[in-house]
C-alpha cells in the first residue's frame, strides 16, 4: 500500500511540474462615456519598454507583434492608425526573461514574468485602459522558450479581454 501512494504521488508531482505553473492576471476596461462603433478595429501603437533595463531581445517589438497577430486572427486589427480606429499604446513595467533550468531545479526561481500596462485611444482621448502579467514560474524543459511565448500569450489574453470589453459595451450601448 505505501509503494502505490508513494506512485500515486510521484505522478501528482510529475503532472504539477508538467503544467508549467505560473499565474495570470490581466483586465480591460472602457470609460462609461464611450460607446464603440459596430466592427471597432485596433491599430497597435506604440510599446514602450519602461522597465529601466536593457533586454537581449526587442521586447517592445515582440509585444507589438503579439498584439498585431492577435488582432488579426480575430479580425479587430485595424492595419492603419486611422482616426476612426482606436489605438492601443502599451508599456512593459516588469520583463524577467527567467530560465526554464532554474525552475526544474526549484520552483519560483528562474520565473518569467512579462507585466503591461496599455491605453486604448480614440482621437487623442483615453477612452479605456488594460492591464496584464503572466508568470511562468514551474517548469522544466517544456518551459523552454518561455520568455518568447509569455508575449503571445499575454496578448491573447488582453485581445479576448478588450472583445469581451467592448462586446459588453455594445449590448449595454443598444438597449
Amino acid at each position: 500500500m505505501k509503494q502505490k501512494n508513494f506512485i500515486t504521488i510521484g505522478l501528482g508531482v510529475a503532472l504539477l511540474c508538467a503544467a508549467g505553473c505560473g499565474s495570470v492576471q490581466h483586465k480591460a476596461s472602457f470609460n462609461d462615456a464611450f460607446t464603440p462603433s459596430a466592427g471597432t478595429k485596433i491599430a497597435v501603437g506604440t510599446v514602450k519598454n519602461e522597465t529601466g533595463q536593457q533586454f537581449d531581445v526587442d521586447v517592445e517589438q515582440m509585444l507589438s507583434d503579439a498584439l498585431a497577430e492577435k488582432l488579426r486572427k480575430q479580425n479587430m486589427l485595424s492595419e492603419s492608425q486611422e482616426s476612426s480606429q482606436l489605438l492601443l499604446t502599451c508599456k512593459i513595467v516588469e520583463y524577467q526573461k527567467g530560465d526554464a533550468f532554474k525552475r526544474w531545479l526549484l520552483p519560483g526561481w528562474g520565473s518569467t514574468v512579462l507585466s503591461i500596462q496599455g491605453n486604448l485611444i480614440d482621437k487623442d482621448e483615453i477612452i479605456g485602459t488594460v492591464q496584464a502579467r503572466r508568470t511562468v514560474s514551474v517548469g522544466g524543459g517544456y518551459t523552454i522558450g518561455a520568455w518568447r511565448t509569455v508575449f503571445a500569450s499575454l496578448a491573447e489574453d488582453i485581445v479576448k479581454d478588450i472583445n469581451s470589453a467592448l462586446a459588453k459595451k455594445s449590448n449595454t450601448s443598444s438597449k
